[in-house]
């Protein structure tokens, strides 16, 4: 099929790609609401080390590198271990299960992110309640602040310091339903597009308003017809009269006479 004629075919089903395009949204917002809703809380900290002596592109590689390095730490066992372990008031509870499963949430819980080679770090957490997001965000930072040294080696050499404190979200920020709904829309756009082009002929057209409306006629026409009565027939009652006209008149006997 060309693509001239595959554009032309796609004018005659309209109703096709909107369709399906509405129940991939549908789809998706039933997942959605299903998901639990988290409020979001995010920080950005800074790494800083001593660069007496270091030329400028040594020392933006390797704030890119402890950026990085320190990012990808947060989502690690012991990291965890840190957290917990903190005098914050984090409702360990909320971490149930075996360590695996526990390990699993904590990836889920949290999210980080570098600014190229600025050694910038930013923090999101995310959890239905909003303080224990601020409060588990906070505990991120200090082991950050206070315990790098356990993930490299220049020891004092390195620090990290906090240029944003942790920020509460107002309002859920978990599942994102404007990012769920356009990612639905092209997913059910480009899934109608594969239909229509493996099902071209007419037959294979997903007609849903039409059927509607054909339906919506049939009742109205139904409903304005008059109810089914039937009428009795009147019954005409005539003097009897025998072939030629004659009428008996009088009491029986007159005529037996």
């Amino acid at each position: 099929m060309e693509f001239n004629e595959f554009i032309k075919l796609l004018g005659r089903k309209k109703q096709t790609i909107l369709i399906v395009v509405l129940v991939a949204l549908v789809l998706t917002a039933g997942l959605s609401l299903i998901s639990p809703l988290k409020y979001g809380a995010k920080s950005r900290l800074l790494v800083i080390q001593n660069t007496a002596g270091t030329d400028p592109y040594t020392v933006s590689k390797s704030n890119e590198y402890l950026g990085n390095l320190f990012s990808q730490v947060v989502y690690s066992g012991s990291f965890f271990n840190f957290v917990m372990s903190s005098s914050y008031n984090i409702d360990r509870n909320y971490f149930s299960g075996t360590y695996d499963q526990q390990l699993k949430l904590w990836q889920k819980t949290v999210s980080t992110k570098t600014y190229s080679d600025t050694g910038i770090i930013e923090v999101n957490v995310y959890h239905p309640d909003p303080s224990q997001a601020q409060q588990i965000d906070l505990a991120i930072n200090d082991v950050l602040m206070n315990k790098n040294s356990n993930y490299q080696g220049n020891g004092d050499g390195i620090k990290v310091n906090i240029i944003d404190q942790p920020l509460v979200s107002s309002y859920p920020v978990k599942p994102n339903l404007p990012q769920n709904a356009a990612i639905a829309v092209a997913a059910g756009f480009l899934l109608s597009l594969f239909y229509i082009y493996l099902f071209p002929e007419e037959r294979y057209n997903i007609k849903l308003f039409s059927r509607l409306h054909r339906h919506a006629r049939f009742r109205a026409k139904k409903n304005s017809q008059p109810p089914y009565r039937p009428q009795a027939r009147e019954r005409e009652e005539k003097p009897y009269a025998d072939e030629e006209g004659f009428r008996p008149q009088g009491n029986i006997g007159n005529v037996l006479k």
